[in-house]
Protein backbone atom coordinates (compact mmCIF):
# COMPACT_ATOMS: atom_id res chain seq x y z
CA UNK A 1 0.00 0.00 0.00
CA UNK A 2 1.24 3.60 -1.12
CA UNK A 3 1.39 6.76 1.12
CA UNK A 4 -1.24 9.44 -0.58
CA UNK A 5 0.66 12.37 -1.40
CA UNK A 6 1.36 15.22 0.57
CA UNK A 7 -1.26 17.25 -1.08
CA UNK A 8 -4.16 14.08 -1.19
CA UNK A 9 -4.11 14.25 3.03
CA UNK A 10 -4.94 17.48 3.46
CA UNK A 11 -7.55 17.95 0.64
CA UNK A 12 -9.46 15.24 2.31
CA UNK A 13 -9.33 16.83 5.59
CA UNK A 14 -10.85 20.32 4.19
CA UNK A 15 -12.29 20.31 1.20
CA UNK A 16 -11.09 22.48 -1.54
CA UNK A 17 -13.88 24.89 -3.05
CA UNK A 18 -14.88 25.84 -6.13
CA UNK A 19 -18.77 26.24 -7.49
CA UNK A 20 -19.65 23.20 -7.53
CA UNK A 21 -18.91 22.18 -3.88
CA UNK A 22 -20.49 24.50 -1.92
CA UNK A 23 -22.22 22.83 -0.68
CA UNK A 24 -20.34 20.14 0.59
CA UNK A 25 -18.31 22.86 1.96
CA UNK A 26 -21.34 24.06 4.18
CA UNK A 27 -22.09 20.54 5.40
CA UNK A 28 -18.39 20.11 5.89
CA UNK A 29 -17.67 23.21 8.72
CA UNK A 30 -21.48 23.77 9.92
CA UNK A 31 -20.92 21.87 12.68
CA UNK A 32 -17.80 23.67 13.85
CA UNK A 33 -19.14 27.07 12.97
CA UNK A 34 -22.27 26.24 15.19
CA UNK A 35 -19.60 25.43 17.76
CA UNK A 36 -17.66 28.17 17.44
CA UNK A 37 -20.91 30.90 17.32
CA UNK A 38 -22.28 28.37 20.63
CA UNK A 39 -19.22 29.51 22.64
CA UNK A 40 -19.52 33.30 22.38
CA UNK A 41 -23.65 33.58 22.27
CA UNK A 42 -26.23 32.87 25.04
CA UNK A 43 -28.87 31.72 21.99
CA UNK A 44 -28.59 28.42 20.05
CA UNK A 45 -30.55 30.67 18.20
CA UNK A 46 -28.25 33.18 17.38
CA UNK A 47 -25.50 31.17 16.75
CA UNK A 48 -28.14 29.11 14.17
CA UNK A 49 -28.35 32.41 12.23
CA UNK A 50 -24.51 33.74 12.43
CA UNK A 51 -24.00 30.07 11.30
CA UNK A 52 -26.63 30.61 8.34
CA UNK A 53 -24.86 34.04 7.67
CA UNK A 54 -21.33 32.55 7.92
CA UNK A 55 -22.43 30.09 5.21
CA UNK A 56 -24.40 32.34 2.99
CA UNK A 57 -21.43 34.87 2.78
CA UNK A 58 -20.00 31.61 1.52
CA UNK A 59 -22.02 30.91 -1.25
CA UNK A 60 -21.62 34.72 -2.35
CA UNK A 61 -18.18 34.59 -3.13
CA UNK A 62 -17.24 34.20 -6.78
CA UNK A 63 -15.87 30.88 -7.52
CA UNK A 64 -12.65 32.52 -9.01
CA UNK A 65 -12.16 33.52 -5.55
CA UNK A 66 -12.92 30.07 -4.11
CA UNK A 67 -10.87 28.06 -6.05
CA UNK A 68 -8.09 30.70 -5.19
CA UNK A 69 -8.25 30.09 -1.55
CA UNK A 70 -5.12 28.09 0.11
CA UNK A 71 -7.38 27.57 3.46
CA UNK A 72 -10.89 27.47 3.91
CA UNK A 73 -11.22 26.84 7.33
CA UNK A 74 -9.30 30.17 8.08
CA UNK A 75 -11.82 32.37 5.69
CA UNK A 76 -14.35 30.79 7.01
CA UNK A 77 -13.74 31.76 10.37
CA UNK A 78 -12.26 35.11 9.57
CA UNK A 79 -16.18 35.45 7.94
CA UNK A 80 -17.89 34.27 11.46
CA UNK A 81 -15.64 36.44 13.50
CA UNK A 82 -16.23 39.74 11.46
CA UNK A 83 -20.28 38.98 11.71
CA UNK A 84 -19.52 37.94 15.95
CA UNK A 85 -17.91 41.34 16.58
CA UNK A 86 -20.87 42.66 13.81
CA UNK A 87 -23.51 41.35 15.92
CA UNK A 88 -21.69 42.56 19.48
CA UNK A 89 -20.95 46.10 18.40
CA UNK A 90 -24.72 46.31 17.41
CA UNK A 91 -26.27 44.61 20.72
CA UNK A 92 -23.85 47.32 22.75
CA UNK A 93 -24.91 50.33 20.66
CA UNK A 94 -28.61 48.94 20.46
CA UNK A 95 -28.36 48.67 24.06
CA UNK A 96 -29.18 45.24 23.94
CA UNK A 97 -28.59 44.28 27.49
CA UNK A 98 -31.14 46.54 28.64
CA UNK A 99 -34.03 45.10 26.19
CA UNK A 100 -36.53 43.10 28.21
CA UNK A 101 -39.05 40.37 26.57
CA UNK A 102 -42.52 41.36 25.84
CA UNK A 103 -43.36 38.07 27.60
CA UNK A 104 -42.03 39.17 30.75
CA UNK A 105 -43.52 42.33 30.67
CA UNK A 106 -46.84 40.96 29.50
CA UNK A 107 -47.24 38.89 32.67
CA UNK A 108 -47.18 41.63 34.97
CA UNK A 109 -50.26 43.02 32.43
CA UNK A 110 -53.66 42.67 33.78
CA UNK A 111 -56.49 41.18 31.57
CA UNK A 112 -58.16 42.66 29.35
CA UNK A 113 -61.88 41.62 30.04
CA UNK A 114 -62.92 43.27 32.96
CA UNK A 115 -63.99 41.79 35.97
CA UNK A 116 -67.49 40.51 36.81
CA UNK A 117 -68.15 43.30 39.35
CA UNK A 118 -67.25 45.84 36.67
CA UNK A 119 -69.52 44.42 34.00
CA UNK A 120 -72.44 44.84 36.84
CA UNK A 121 -71.69 47.95 37.77
CA UNK A 122 -71.69 49.39 34.60
CA UNK A 123 -74.43 47.73 33.22
CA UNK A 124 -76.59 49.32 35.97
CA UNK A 125 -74.53 52.97 35.52
CA UNK A 126 -75.57 52.83 31.85
CA UNK A 127 -79.33 51.77 33.05
CA UNK A 128 -79.31 54.79 35.48
CA UNK A 129 -78.21 57.10 32.46
CA UNK A 130 -80.72 55.84 30.29
CA UNK A 131 -83.80 56.32 32.76
CA UNK A 132 -82.33 59.85 33.53
CA UNK A 133 -82.00 60.29 29.96
CA UNK A 134 -86.10 59.45 29.64
CA UNK A 135 -87.09 61.35 32.51
CA UNK A 136 -86.14 64.78 30.35
CA UNK A 137 -88.71 66.44 28.22
CA UNK A 138 -88.70 65.50 24.87
CA UNK A 139 -87.18 68.54 23.56
CA UNK A 140 -84.60 68.75 25.88
CA UNK A 141 -83.40 64.91 25.38
CA UNK A 142 -83.45 65.82 21.65
CA UNK A 143 -81.12 68.98 22.28
CA UNK A 144 -78.54 66.80 24.40
CA UNK A 145 -78.48 63.61 22.07
CA UNK A 146 -77.64 66.16 18.93
CA UNK A 147 -75.13 67.84 21.04
CA UNK A 148 -73.25 65.47 22.67
CA UNK A 149 -73.75 61.93 20.41
CA UNK A 150 -74.30 63.94 17.42
CA UNK A 151 -71.38 66.20 17.72
CA UNK A 152 -73.55 69.44 16.60
CA UNK A 153 -72.63 72.52 17.52
CA UNK A 154 -75.27 74.89 19.32
CA UNK A 155 -75.74 76.96 16.81
CA UNK A 156 -76.34 73.38 14.49
CA UNK A 157 -78.41 72.19 16.94
CA UNK A 158 -80.71 75.39 16.89
CA UNK A 159 -81.08 75.48 13.17
CA UNK A 160 -81.67 71.97 12.89
CA UNK A 161 -84.55 72.32 15.72
CA UNK A 162 -85.76 75.87 14.33
CA UNK A 163 -84.84 77.51 17.91
CA UNK A 164 -82.44 79.95 18.82
CA UNK A 165 -79.00 79.10 20.16
CA UNK A 166 -79.55 80.82 23.51
CA UNK A 167 -82.72 78.00 23.98
CA UNK A 168 -80.17 75.18 23.11
CA UNK A 169 -77.91 76.69 25.96
CA UNK A 170 -80.74 77.11 28.29
CA UNK A 171 -82.04 72.66 27.43
CA UNK A 172 -78.32 71.86 27.50
CA UNK A 173 -78.01 73.36 30.92
CA UNK A 174 -81.03 71.66 32.11
CA UNK A 175 -80.10 67.91 30.96
CA UNK A 176 -76.68 68.38 32.33
CA UNK A 177 -77.76 69.44 35.90
CA UNK A 178 -80.43 66.69 35.89
CA UNK A 179 -78.22 63.93 34.68
CA UNK A 180 -76.00 65.37 37.74
CA UNK A 181 -78.58 65.35 39.87
CA UNK A 182 -79.72 61.80 39.24
CA UNK A 183 -76.56 60.53 38.88
CA UNK A 184 -75.07 61.50 41.59
CA UNK A 185 -78.17 60.53 44.13
CA UNK A 186 -77.17 56.69 43.21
Amino acid sequence: MTAPAPGKASEAASPQPDERNVTRLAQHYRPALLRYFSRHLTSAEDAEDLTQDTLARLSQQPGHRLAGLANVEAFLMRIASNLLRDRFRRDRSHRASDHVSIEAVAAAWQSEEPFCECVYADKARLQRFLQALDALPPRCREVFLLQRYDGLTYSAVAKRLGISVSAVEKHMMRALMHLDATLDEA
